[in-house]
């Protein structure tokens, strides 16, 4: 929680607290520490307590970023009110990634829902087959980290992102 305050000090953009969020309590905890979203993992949550999540973080003026890994969970997900749905291609049990997860649940994802390629990002290339899928945004994790420059990663990502050949998703 502390480095989530350092980050909100020093930028004035919007913050995801990545954690696994089970309580309301760690919802407020989020927003008293800066975080503007948080992510809710399907799989760690009952039905009930995920709407409940998802109607406290709307009350507070937050963002949550629902995340899947099939689709009978992005079904649960678009039930219980998921604006924003992240299908995550690394699988929890194995932390496999299988890139092709996105390809097969987007497609079933209304178009009022931002749909988030999660996970298997090393570069510009799966950016693009992301996009290319479908994916409104990409969340970059260990494909940032692991590089020498994660600035320089950063640079080609959203120059990829912004090259006119880079498909829009239709909304």
């Amino acid at each position: 929680l502390e480095d989530l305050a350092a980050v909100r000090s020093s930028v004035q953009v919007p913050i995801l607290r990545k954690d696994f969020i089970i309580s309301s309590y760690q919802v407020h905890e989020a927003r008293a520490f800066g975080a503007d979203m948080v992510l809710l993992i399907v799989a760690a949550l009952e039905r009930n307590v995920l709407t409940g999540l998802l109607e406290r973080i709307e009350s507070l003026g937050m963002c949550a970023l629902v995340e899947v890994h099939d689709e009978d969970e992005a079904d649960i997900a678009l039930e219980a009110g998921a604006k924003l749905i992240g299908v995550n291609a690394r699988n929890l049990k194995t932390l496999e990634v299988d890139r092709s997860v996105f390809e097969r649940i987007a497609p079933g994802l209304p178009n009022n829902v931002v749909k988030i390629a999660e996970s298997g990002v090393r570069g510009p290339r799966d950016l693009i087959r992301y996009a290319s899928a479908g994916a409104d945004a990409v969340l970059v994790g260990e494909g940032l980290v692991t590089q020498n420059s994660p600035k320089d990663a950063v640079a080609a990502l959203v120059n990829a992102g912004n090259h006119p050949a880079t498909p829009r998703p239709a909304r």
